[in-house]
């Protein structure tokens, strides 16, 4: 096989990248297909090649699946956000489904593994499911027309994006009043200059609150000194022009680097924060907290932790961030410890648990490893521990004191391939996997919220 042969080949499965694996030849070389589904005779082009697998892309579709659809977004490809709409939404959760069992076959049972759920917007329209944007903002060299959109994929290469039809349309109406009405200056990351590098925007699920943030590659004193006047009166503008925008914020980050997101966020008009609510809950949003990207999807998820703990149980929420699992389960417990890193997502949790009126918490910010250490030497233990950890997963020192400190533990992961690396260590240390349940949080994309529940006997 050489780089730009033709080929023809029978794809067998769709990965957790969401390509689709093909073998070729009497060695079975592995070919990776793009926009490929399960059971199709494609003939590919091979356009890049290793010494153990080839990728390619599809020339023409000799037998296509009996799920194959037109992708329902204009700029699907130019897109690289929704990276699977190719098939029916049924058949993607089936899809799904085996990509979790592939994932974890060879290390847990089959039948532990269930059906990826829907989240329950999903259900009816698994569309408009995203309320957290956060668009890079670049500008064409000669007419400095601004750019708003998504990358394309595996590139910087951005693509201005008028429309998106997993976001409600205000975030479309938005983005381009900000193309239309904005006159400073844009990001340039190959040079490191320019003003505007990104637009976030915060929505919560009823649709009726917003926060907006712009990321400045400025200082603050250098905002202060040549911006300040420019963005009050901006803000005035976009915010008048559109109700739903609550409170506008200026964050600032000049470093170059995939972090969008700086060190400091100043308020310049309207309200610190706005409202989610997941059923009973109430949460205080701000424009620097973590929270789930799907609201609808989240309660689907986080119904699945609370069916797994028992009533009456201390439980220890780690990874807590600002509150939102415990909160949720917080009528099973009769006392929870939350532990989080991050300084402002701590002062957000404590205040999210006093607006639910929960008073059996306690919050312990820093660093976590030296929290669980602490508490193990002081003999604390926990009838429950929920990990929810970032993409890169659990560090294997913190896994090592979870495991000495409860019999339980219900860790959810955005990441299923770092969390099977994990679930090999606490199997390793005494654990038994009771079940994994998937949960489509991002519909028409490769990504798949799990939740393993595990159980030391």
């Amino acid at each position: 096989m050489k780089l730009n042969d033709i080929i023809i080949v029978n794809i067998e499965k769709l990965t957790y990248e969401g390509l689709g694996l093909a073998r070729y030849g009497e060695d079975k070389f592995v070919v990776f297909v793009k926009n490929s589904l399960p059971l199709e005779v494609l003939k590919v082009k091979i356009t890049s090649l290793n010494k153990t697998y080839a990728k390619a892309d599809i020339i023409e579709i000799l037998t296509p699946s009996a799920h194959r659809i037109k992708p329902f977004c204009p700029i699907y490809n130019a897109c690289g956000s929704c990276n699977i709409q190719i098939c029916d939404y049924d058949y993607l959760i089936e899809l799904k489904t085996d990509i979790l069992k592939d994932i974890f076959k060879d290390i847990v049972s089959v039948d532990l593994i269930k059906p990826v759920l829907k989240s329950s917007e999903a259900s009816q329209n698994p569309l408009k499911y995203r309320h957290k944007i956060q668009y890079p903002v670049r500008q064409t060299k000669n007419s400095k027309r601004v750019l708003i959109g998504y990358y394309k994929e595996n590139s910087h290469d951005l693509t201005n994006i008028k429309f998106c039809p997993i976001q409600d349309d205000v975030v479309n109406k938005i983005a381009q009043y900000i193309r239309e009405n904005y006159i400073l200056s844009c990001y340039n990351e190959n040079k490191n200059k320019g003003l505007l590098k990104h637009l976030v925007i915060r929505l919560n699920s009823k649709n009726n609150e917003m926060l907006l943030s712009l990321v400045l590659n400025s200082s603050e004193d250098e905002y202060i000194k040549n911006y300040k006047n420019y963005f009050e009166e901006f803000f005035k503008l976009i915010s008048a022009k559109f109700e739903i925008i609550k409170g506008c914020f200026i964050n600032f980050n000049t470093k170059k680097q995939n972090k969008i997101l700086g060190d400091t966020t100043i308020k310049i008009l309207g309200c610190d924060y706005i409202k989610e609510y997941l059923k009973d809950k109430i949460y205080k949003i701000t424009p620097e907290s973590f929270f789930q990207v799907n609201p609808k999807g989240a309660e689907v998820l986080f119904d699945i932790v609370r069916e797994n703990i028992e009533k009456n149980s201390t439980i220890l929420d780690a990874y807590g961030g600002v509150g939102a699992i415990g909160i949720y389960v917080s009528n099973n417990a009769s006392k929870i410890t939350l532990v989080e890193e991050n300084k402002s997502a701590s002062a957000v949790a404590k205040e999210n648990y006093e607006l639910n009126n929960i008073k059996n918490y306690e919050i312990f910010q820093g660093d976590v490893k030296n929290h669980f250490k602490n508490f193990l030497n002081e003999n604390k233990t926990f009838d429950y521990v929920i990990l929810d950890p970032p993409r890169s997963g659990c560090d294997i020192e913190a896994l090592n004191y979870i495991s000495k400190m409860t019999k339980n533990i219900i860790y959810v992961s955005c990441n299923p391939q770092t969390q099977r690396r994990d679930m090999m260590y606490l199997i390793n240390v005494g654990f038994k996997v009771k079940s994994i349940q998937g949960v489509d949080m991002f519909p028409y994309t490769y990504h798949i919220e799990s939740v393993a529940v595990f159980k030391k006997e």
